[in-house]
């Protein structure tokens, strides 16, 4: 998942957070730290980066302190802009870009820490720091004299024509989406109208502030005996924290990050336990409901007020899809494809459950629950392809195997990794890797592209899922210099024990390699506004297709073999593991496309509804779930979307389909340039340069066009999934 941290609509040039003094953002944990194997030539005079990493030296009133500055600033920034008496590019457009361009930095980081921070008085101002950042952003992009501004250079502009890679022409792009953004948000409309889109857009921003809190430090866990966790393995359990209950009795605290809850998903023999696991993980954080709801009635009243039918055609205008009916047919006619595929699979795995209640004796019911398909497909995976996936992660410790990936990029790339392990690493925690990342066209001549940090394990607090965070934009300052991206990965992958390492499930490599994709594309963007660069600045719905092509080369016989090395003996993974591991890509892939759609189809019942009051959103979660997900809900309604955080983002609000739509142009680049050779460098470069680097300044299509040598197919997506 990409999480973009603001909106960078507020603050003012030049002020650096890098001033404010405090007691450093580190744990005192006892995790010994482990360093990976890249180039660390920090010494050499080819790899000196010319700008310094951000600095993570604050206390919790110093964001806040330094965020009400930063508004203060900006916002005698936007009154000096608004009376101008005769705005022009030279004294308007330019100032607003160059203050855009050098606030970002400032914003993320005081809007960060709220993710990573091991402080939760450090979480609670950035959150406060959020807020306060939100709501005057959302004021500032509101004003309608900016906006009067702004349209009289449009106005001058819009019929002018300018050379493609000129700086001229990407002016005029800005001016084109600042004023296409500022008509989307109501500008043109009278006075009570445009207070009233304010107040609906603080609150939907209020509420999508809180629902992520809320999801980030809970800490909620369910508690089972030893006999109730039959069949996990001895590496997980070692991981649960051991507690008695009010008789007395030890019980395992499974907590709901993912290197708890998904083990016992997947493995543990009794259903009820899987049952209560999966029901408790579901319904962990209650107070978001409420939340959830009034954010929809937000939305479409919004919606309303700025004349759209509903809040799906509002979000999609400007994505590639356009409206709510080319989604409606994208989705449908891939359940109706799925359908029969997805009910044979099924079918399939019903086998297995019905075997094994014989094997114990119990009755075997005929049903198929949604706790039971980890465990059955799991359980199907070892029977029938000879696949363990906890003996396969023992060949992929983190250390070496987040080494070889970095190697892969490298190449294909043409990158370099160098991580900082001297006085100058500055870090948010103990935990977290500091990268300075290349770009090696020239080897005599590397050209510095930005800073990476990899943060890998779970915490207390810690944003619970994994994804890239753009903390810092590339732009190009005014005395012509560039300024170089910064961009984080956030995972939660198990931490080492007591006599084992860390190690990486073949879906946790896929993981990292996807949010790789994501951080790659925040650094190499080469334009010189900030607005265009990064995964940010493309449509939505195809931001997903560039780190999504990447997964590809998780299933690569050749590159997940370099890849292992067993934690004792450093021994590569046997050739027919690796094979048994290779041939399950799409095993069940039907069910879990239609798991993806049943999110996708909610997401758009929900944005769609003409009466939001009248939804019933437990009957609609778990109904399409049976529908469309072909799992039973049994006696057990959960209520999953009070956890579903896409749903509360602005830019994957019924845009989830995204996943699936950004699938498509994964699928033919992968086929169409990288299937015959994955480490082909010079495609590799293609790519890194025109669907990476040149973000969001022209049109996604036109990309794609150029990079495959024709019109964009969907053969290669059907044929991933079986249906062609």
């Amino acid at each position: 998942m990409l999480s973009r941290n603001c909106s960078r609509v507020a603050g003012f040039a030049r002020r650096s957070i890098f001033t404010l003094v405090g007691v450093p953002l580190i744990s005192s944990g006892i995790q010994k730290v482990l360093h990976f194997h890249y180039s660390t030539m920090t010494s050499s005079n080819l790899f000196v980066a010319p700008q310094a990493a951000p600095s993570w030296v604050f206390t919790p009133h110093s964001l806040v302190d330094e965020t009400h500055k930063l508004i203060q600033g900006s916002k005698q920034f936007y009154d000096s802009l608004a009376q101008l008496s005769n705005p022009t590019v030279e004294n308007l457009v330019k100032p607003y870009i160059n203050h855009e361009n050098c606030v970002g930095i400032i914003e993320s980081q005081l809007t960060f820490p709220q993710h990573v921070s091991a402080d939760k008085e450090i979480r609670d101002a950035s959150v406060r720091a959020t807020e306060f950042l939100q709501n005057f952003g959302i004021e500032q992009s509101l004003r309608h004299d900016l906006f009067l501004q702004f349209d009289k250079v449009w106005n001058e502009l819009k019929d002018k024509s300018f050379e493609r890679k000129s700086q001229e022409y990407e002016i005029y792009k800005y001016v084109e989406k600042i004023h296409r953004d500022y008509t989307r948000d109501g500008l043109q409309l009278p006075k009570d109208k445009r207070e009233k889109v304010k107040q609906l857009k603080i609150k939907i921003a209020a509420n999508s502030l809180e629902f992520s809190k809320n999801l980030g430090e809970q800490n909620e866990f369910v508690a089972f005996s030893k006999e109730e966790l039959d069949g996990v393995s001895d590496s997980v359990m070692d991981q649960f924290e051991q507690i008695k209950d009010e008789y007395g009795i030890t019980k395992y605290k499974v907590t709901f990050k993912y290197p708890d809850i998904f083990p016992v998903l997947k493995t543990a023999k009794n259903p009820n336990t899987r049952k209560i696991a999966f029901a408790r993980d579901q319904d962990k954080v209650p107070q978001n409901e409420k939340l959830f709801m009034n954010t929809l009635r937000l939305r479409k009243e919004l919606a309303d007020t700025l004349g759209y039918s509903t809040y799906a055609n509002y979000n999609l205008e400007i994505k590639m899809a356009k409206n709510q009916d080319n989604v409606w047919k994208f989705l449908n006619e891939l359940k109706d494809k799925l359908r029969p595929l997805g009910v044979k699979e099924t079918e399939n795995l019903k086998k297995i459950k019905r075997k094994e209640c014989e094997y114990l004796g119990i009755p075997y019911d005929g049903h198929y629950y949604v706790w039971d398909h980890r465990y059955y497909d799991n359980k199907y995976l070892k029977e029938n392809y000879n696949v363990d996936l906890e003996k396969i992660s023992e060949y992929y410790p983190l250390g070496s195997t987040i080494e070889g990936m970095l190697s892969i990029y490298e190449t294909l790339l043409k990158l370099k990794f160098v991580e900082e392990t001297d006085s100058k690493r500055s870090v948010w925690h103990e935990d977290v890797k500091q990268l300075a990342v290349w770009k090696m066209d020239n080897p005599s001549k590397p050209e510095f592209v930005g800073w990476i940090y990899f943060d890998l394990h779970p915490r207390d607090g810690k944003y619970g899922h994994a994804a890239n965070f753009g903390i810092s934009p590339s732009y190009v300052r005014e005395d012509g210099t560039r300024s170089y991206p910064v961009t984080a990965l956030v995972c939660n992958f198990s931490k080492p024990s007591s006599n084992k390492p860390s190690l990486l499930k073949h879906n946790e490599i896929t993981t990292f390699f996807h949010e790789l994709g994501h951080g790659i594309h925040d650094l190499v963007g080469g334009n010189r506004l900030a607005r265009f660069n990064g995964p940010g600045a493309v449509p939505w719905d195809f931001v997903e297709a560039p780190s999504q092509m990447l997964e590809f080369w998780t299933w690569n016989e050749r590159e997940l073999y370099e890849l292992s090395s067993h934690f004792e003996s450093g021994e590569k993974i046997p050739k027919d593991l690796l094979k048994s591991l290779i041939s399950t890509k799409h095993v069940d892939g039907a069910l879990f496309a239609l798991r993806q759609l049943h999110f996708g189809l909610f997401d758009m019942h929900v944005h769609t509804s003409k009466n939001v009051s009248e939804l019933d959103l437990l009957k609609l979660w778990n109904q399409l779930r049976e529908e469309v997900s072909l799992v039973e809900n049994g006696d057990t309604f959960t209520k999953g979307y009070d956890s579903f955080g896409h749903i509360m983002s602005d830019s994957y609000s019924a845009g989830y389909y995204g996943y699936m739509w950004a699938e498509v142009f994964a699928a033919d680049m992968y086929h169409t340039r990288f299937a015959a050779d994955p480490l082909d460098s010079k495609a590799g470069v293609q790519y890194r340069d025109i669907v990476l680097e040149r973000g969001g300044l022209y049109d996604t299509n036109d990309n794609l066009r150029e990079f495959l040598g024709r019109e964009p197919s969907e053969n290669a997506f059907l044929k991933e999934l079986g249906l062609s």
